[in-house]
C-alpha cells in the first residue's frame, strides 16, 4: 500500500533527499514550514546552515530538542515513494524495483521536533547539519543558544527501546535526570550509545543533561531502512509529555580525567 494515508509532514520529510553537505532542500523546507505553521516561533540560521528555533517566553528556561538534517543514503530515484505496509514505512523505486532509504535517521527526529514545537507553548529546537560526518554542525554550534536550556532530548536513536545517556563512555546526563525521565514506566531502558549531536554538545560544555531518545527507525544508513510507526508515535507522545512535565533545570558538566588531573596540577 502506498503511503497516501500517513501524516503529510512525515511523507514530505521522507521525500526530501538531504545528504551531508547538501542539506539545503531540508533547511528550506523546515524554514518554510515553521514560518507557515508556527509563525509565533523565531527561527534563525547560522553560516553553516544550523537552525535555531525558539517558541515562547523563557520563564525559568526552555526544554530543548536536538536533531540533525543530513542523511547517509546516496540513492534517491526520481520515482522515489514512501510505502506503508502494516506498521512499517519504507522507501521504494518502482522503476528500479528496489528499496531506497528513507533517511529516517534523522527525519523522524525532525518530525518529532516540529510536531512538539507546534504543540508546546515553550520550547527550543536545534537542528544540525553534518551529523553523519562527525557532528560538524553541533561541534560548531552557537552555544549561547543553550544558555537557558533546562535539558536536551535528541530523538536520534534506532529502534524503540533504548535511551542513551552515555555515549562512547562519556556521561551526558546526571543521575537525577535519568531518574526524572521515568524510562521504565514508559517502556524504555537506559543503555550506552555511540556518537550523536548530544555528545558534541556535552563536550562543548553545554552545562545541562542530555539524552538520546529512540526515534523508531531501523537499519539506519542502509537502503532497506524502515520506520515502525507505533514506535515513532510512542516516542512523540513520550517527548511531548516529558517537555510538559519537566520544567526544571538538570545541570551536568563532563570533566575528563585529564582535565581533573590538570586542574589539580595547576592548583598545587
Amino acid at each position: 500500500m502506498r503511503a497516501n494515508d500517513i501524516e503529510p509532514l512525515l511523507y514530505d520529510l521522507y521525500s526530501i533527499h538531504a545528504m551531508t553537505g547538501r542539506e539545503w532542500p531540508m533547511i528550506a523546507f523546515i524554514r518554510e514550514f515553521v514560518s507557515k505553521h508556527i509563525p509565533e516561533a523565531e527561527i534563525r540560521m547560522d553560516r553553516l546552515g544550523n537552525l535555531y528555533i525558539t517558541k515562547g517566553d523563557s520563564g525559568k528556561g526552555y526544554p530543548t530538542l536536538v536533531c540533525h538534517m543530513d542523511q547517509v543514503q546516496t540513492v534517491h530515484s526520481d520515482d522515489f515513494e514512501v510505502r506503508h505496509e502494516g506498521d512499517m514505512l519504507y522507501g521504494w523505486s518502482e522503476q528500479n524495483q528496489q528499496r531506497e532509504g528513507l533517511g529516517a535517521d534523522d527525519k523522524n527526529g525532525i518530525y518529532i521536533a516540529l510536531r512538539c514545537i507546534e504543540d508546546c507553548p515553550r520550547l527550543k529546537v536545534f537542528m544540525a547539519i553534518g551529523e553523519e560526518k562527525g557532528c560538524i554542525g553541533s561541534n560548531r554550534a552557537d552555544m549561547s543558544f543553550f544558555e537557558d536550556s533546562l535539558y536536551v532530548l535528541e530523538p536520534d536513536c534506532k529502534g524503540g527501546k533504548e535511551i542513551h545517556t552515555v555515549l562512547r563512555g562519556i556521561p551526558c546526563a546526571s543521575k537525577d535526570f535519568e531518574d526524572a525521565l521515568q524510562t521504565e514506566a514508559n517502556g524504555f531502558e537506559i543503555t550506552d550509545g555511540k556518537t550523536s549531536d548530544i555528545l558534541a554538545l556535552t563536550l562543548n560544555n553545554i552545562g545541562v543533561s542530555c539524552a538520546n531518545i529512540p526515534a523508531g527507525y531501523h537499519n539506519p544508513h542502509k537502503d532497506d531502512e524502515y520506520t515502525l510507526l507505533p514506535e515513532l508515535e510512542h516516542t512523540l507522545a513520550y517527548i511531548q509529555q516529558t517537555v510538559t512535565r519537566l520544567q526544571e533545570r538538570f545541570p551536568h558538566t563532563y570533566i575528563s580525567e585529564t582535565q581533573q588531573w590538570t586542574e589539580k596540577e595547576l592548583n598545587n
